[in-house]
């Protein structure tokens, strides 16, 4: 017999439903939505939490760029976190656990540093879709980790890498079909990543969570080569840089725990003191050019101090100055989150402009994509300073964690520590962290730095892998 009771929810959803459609001409988003809540109610009712959890990290690299409405959204990526935002909000309403966000606050006051600068936007759409999309990947990864990981998150990792070698195979197919012309490198893993470069900052965190896991199982060890061969493929200078930061942190991580904060004080002194003439020679003199079609990925990475010729060089530092002259206007709110791209032509600098240089939103010039080329810059212009000294407390205090950690919370933290590192560099000369294929990577090892308990793994004998 039929409880009536039961059918009141399904109801009242399908009359929302059609009088939604009726009356609004946006019926994909209002059916994802509907469909989002749904599949909510019924994830919590059977537990399935984990599993959605699961497919979500199977599904990240493999998501598509897709528009629902007018709304582009990567599918199914997005809307599974989209479910699991509204899963984590029933548990919070129902089961009371304000003491997860009580515990970190600072992720979520990031998230509420959001409002301001959403209502003084000066693109309210645009800032309310970027708002909206970071509250869910902090809600989502980083509480949700903390919430739902404990035990699981090697697991998410594992199926995300999985995928992602299903991308970088994809990659080596359109590679193989173009010929190996080096040109299409930059193009050759779309539809899932929009470019090399972020395909090398995704191989680069998984490199040093691979090489921080060697330490207890030398299998691991392969896989961080293999990560390494990722980022050579992707001629991405900056990835690769940081892959060479990380390898730095990985010998400091077997010094002891003194030694381990006198060592990155002894580099900056030497740099100042005796590399400061070298450092400035290489600006000054170095003619090396990243987009010359004969170099190797390591004369490209030598290219990085090229600032008299390289375009790519150029660009960058007419991106950072733009962003900066909106800060100076704004400074307190910015132009709103996800703004930047729509707001900073006229910002640019004359003397720096260049053929990659925008002068027509409507007519980009080839290879000229991207935003503000720094993460922490464009929270400056998008956001003001509240948000992005809330970020970079974030980030310090992980960093922190992770480095200054011994025993066995070292072993259980040293692979998302060395994951940071990467980042730690390549946020200063681009930005991911809006896509949520980097954005799972970022504040699910953020969640473990700050909880190395979610990680069960145990050493059998500390003494022959620590100082």
């Amino acid at each position: 017999m039929l409880n009536f009771k039961n059918l009141i929810g399904p109801l009242f959803l399908l009359i929302v439903y059609f009088i939604s459609i009726w009356s609004i001409d946006k019926w994909e988003l209002i059916t994802a939505g509907l469909f989002a809540i749904s599949a909510a109610f019924l994830i919590v009712k059977k537990n399935w939490i984990q599993s959605l959890f699961s497919l979500l990290a199977l599904s990240l690299p493999l998501s598509l760029n897709l528009s629902l409405g007018g709304l582009d959204l990567m599918l199914p990526a997005e809307w599974l976190i989209g479910v699991l935002a509204l899963v984590l909000l029933f548990d919070l309403l129902y089961k009371k656990n304000y003491r997860l966000i009580l515990k970190t606050p600072i992720p979520a006051l990031w998230v509420i540093s959001f409002a301001l600068p959403l209502i003084m936007s000066s693109v309210f759409e645009i800032s309310m879709k970027f708002s909206l999309l970071n509250g869910c990947f902090v809600f989502v990864f980083f509480y949700g980790t903390l919430r739902y990981g404990k035990g699981e998150v090697f697991k998410w990792l594992k199926l995300y890498s999985v995928s992602f070698s299903a991308v970088i195979l994809w990659g080596v197919y359109q590679f193989f079909d173009f010929n190996f012309n080096p040109i299409t490198i930059t193009g050759i893993f779309k539809p899932f990543y929009y470019s090399s470069t972020y395909v090398g900052a995704v191989a680069a965190i998984l490199g040093g969570f691979a090489l921080g896991n060697g330490r207890t199982d030398k299998k691991y060890f392969v896989l961080a080569i293999i990560a390494m061969a990722i980022v050579i493929f992707s001629e991405s200078r900056a990835a690769l840089i940081s892959f060479t930061f990380m390898l730095i942190a990985y010998l400091f991580s077997f010094l002891p725990i003194k030694m381990r904060l006198i060592g990155p004080i002894l580099i900056i002194l030497f740099l100042v003191t005796i590399g400061f003439e070298n450092i400035r020679e290489a600006f000054a003199f170095n003619k090396i050019e990243s987009h010359n079609p004969d170099a190797n990925i390591f004369q490209e990475t030598l290219s990085v101090t090229n600032i008299q010729s390289d375009d790519s060089n150029i660009e960058r530092l007419n991106r950072w100055l733009s962003a900066l002259k909106m800060f100076q206007e704004r400074p307190h709110w910015g132009f709103g989150p996800g703004t930047y791209q729509f707001k900073y032509i006229p910002f640019q600098e004359s003397t720096l402009m260049n053929r990659l240089s925008v002068r027509n939103p409507d007519d980009i010039p080839k290879g000229s994509g991207g935003s503000a080329h720094s993460e922490l810059l464009l929270q400056l212009s998008e956001n003001g300073w509240p948000s992005t000294i809330l970020f970079m407390i974030i980030f310090i205090v992980w960093i922190y964690r992770g480095y200054s950690s011994t025993g066995q919370a070292q072993i259980k933290s040293l692979p998302f520590f060395l994951g940071m590192v990467t980042y730690a560099f390549h946020m200063n000369v681009n930005n991911f962290l809006n896509q949520p294929g980097f954005a799972f990577l970022f504040w699910t090892f953020g969640a473990v730095l700050m909880s190395p308990d979610l990680i069960s793994k145990k050493v059998k004998d500390e003494n022959e892998l620590l100082p």
